[in-house]
């Protein structure tokens, strides 16, 4: 078998493996529309206000593919298990796809927000990773620490069944 037809029936298996998780993501969706079920990524931007805004860099570091649940801003062309829910990504996808071969993948940008994981940039590299089966992937990580959770004062209870209870009648 030569060189040209080696890759042109690599590249007929990854655009047949792109179209076979494109229709179970389509289809998935269709069924949790029905079911009144949803299943989008997380955005990142719903966490703004539980998030400090001082971010620091983590480095290049593998992450577990499984932790990643969300994105910064491209919620519209995944679903929740980063299945490409639309066919214009057909092209990047299975570019992105044959090179998992060679390992050649530059790192994914990721926003970390507690013990999870959100993608300003590698979603096709996400994608494809899940698709595979692969455990982790490495990433560039940003952290944005948690806010810490408000917490009443003493003598400042805003629910009166957590006043403590005084012995008076003994």
């Amino acid at each position: 078998m030569n060189i040209e037809a080696l890759n042109s029936y690599t590249r007929f298996a990854a655009l047949e493996e792109f179209r076979q998780v494109l229709e179970r993501a389509q289809m998935r969706s269709l069924f949790r529309r029905i079911a009144a079920r949803e299943n989008p990524l997380e955005d990142f931007r719903s966490l703004l206000p539980a998030l400090q805004p001082n971010r620091r860099y983590l480095g290049t570091i593998e992450v577990p593919v499984d932790r990643i649940v969300g994105t910064v801003d491209r919620g519209a062309d995944f679903d929740g298990d980063f299945r490409p829910l639309t066919a214009h990504l057909r092209d990047r996808w299975v570019s992105v796809y044959l090179l998992a071969g060679n390992g050649d993948w530059p790192p994914v940008r990721l926003y970390k927000a507690g013990d999870r994981y959100f993608v300003e940039d590698g979603h096709n590299r996400v994608s494809v990773a899940r698709t595979l089966g692969r455990p982790t992937i490495r990433a560039d990580v940003w952290e944005y620490p948690m806010r810490p959770e408000k917490k009443d004062r003493p003598g400042n209870h805003a629910n009166f069944g957590d006043l403590p209870l005084a012995d008076c009648c003994e």
